[in-house]
């Protein structure tokens, strides 16, 4: 029985090994990002979703259900026709495309790229990193936009309006730029038609220059800081006594009296004399002493 029990034990432990890889695939696809396309069903009426590219001949679902698998980083691309769509989806999109649609206004809480497509009129609430408004369409964007990329691919006629601010607009087709501008501020960037509408004083013909920041080192040791002691007392400057100027010594000629007592050259000295007798007068009382005693 043992041995039974153990031999089981075995083989749920290798069935665990051979399933574990494939859980964790799983779990990595559905973190990638799935593309949601939305239509119009006549059939229907009202709009419905399929994930991927639109195909007429798969089934569909209720836009409900996509709200609730719909995630950040996410693909969603709204299809041409002739109703209107208010759609409203709290995430932060990859993509959102408006392809030939007819009226659609979409509330995220941001977008990466956003993509107006030739004949489309879209309002977008929500901020966007990069938006690309083609040919004819219409947009208007009710939040800040940092790159605005209006692209002709047959005409130039495109009628955009952005409610925030725009860091930058660039004008152009597949072979050449034609204006390229900068900073526009808060509610001014408007284009009518393909002809800009702002005033010159709303924004600039040239970027803001950002100073680079210089790259530090992790390996280099930040220089130790002294702690200071907030309780030791700062010593009081003592004042300094100013130094009493010495006053110069004038010299003062001789007085006749003092130089009458210095000898002068020539002059006969008696001291030396004196020092001899004297020298003489206790040489001779020490002899004399001498023989006394003898």
């Amino acid at each position: 029985m043992k041995r039974l029990k153990k031999i089981v034990s075995l083989f749920a432990a290798a069935a665990l090994l051979v399933l574990a890889p494939g859980v964790k695939q799983a779990q990595v696809s559905a973190a990638e990002p799935v593309t949601y396309s939305l239509k119009y069903v006549e059939e229907s009426g009202e709009w419905r979703f399929q994930e991927g590219p639109w195909d007429d001949y798969r089934g569909h679902r209720e836009l409900y259900y996509m709200k609730q698998a719909l995630k950040d980083g996410d693909l969603v691309v709204i299809e041409g026709g002739s109703h209107g769509l208010t759609l409203d989806l709290p995430v932060n999109l990859g993509n959102l495309t408006f392809k030939q649609a007819y009226s659609a206004s979409v509330t995220v809480k941001g977008a990466d790229n956003v993509y107006v497509l030739r004949d489309s009129t879209a309002s977008i609430t929500g901020n966007v990193v990069n938006a690309h408004v083609y040919d004819n369409a219409i947009a208007n964007f009710n939040n800040n936009v940092t790159n605005l990329y209006i692209t002709k691919e047959r005409d130039a006629l495109q009628t955009v309006a952005v409610v925030g601010t725009v860091s930058y607009v660039k004008t152009g087709d597949a072979e050449k730029v034609y204006s390229e501008l900068y900073n526009f501020q808060a509610n001014s960037f408007r284009q009518e038609k393909g002809v800009l509408k702002t005033d010159a004083s709303q924004f600039s013909i040239l970027p803001t220059v950002v100073p680079p920041v210089l790259p530090v080192d992790p390996n280099t040791p930040a220089l130790p800081v002294a702690p200071v002691d907030p309780t030791t007392p700062v010593a009081p400057v003592t004042p300094v006594v100013p130094v009493t100027p010495v006053v110069p010594v004038v010299p003062t000629a001789p007085s006749d009296s003092l130089y009458d007592d210095v000898p002068k050259t020539g002059e006969p000295v008696a001291l030396p004399g004196l020092l001899v007798m004297g020298a003489g007068l206790c040489f001779g009382g020490a002899y004399l002493l001498k023989r006394k005693n003898a």
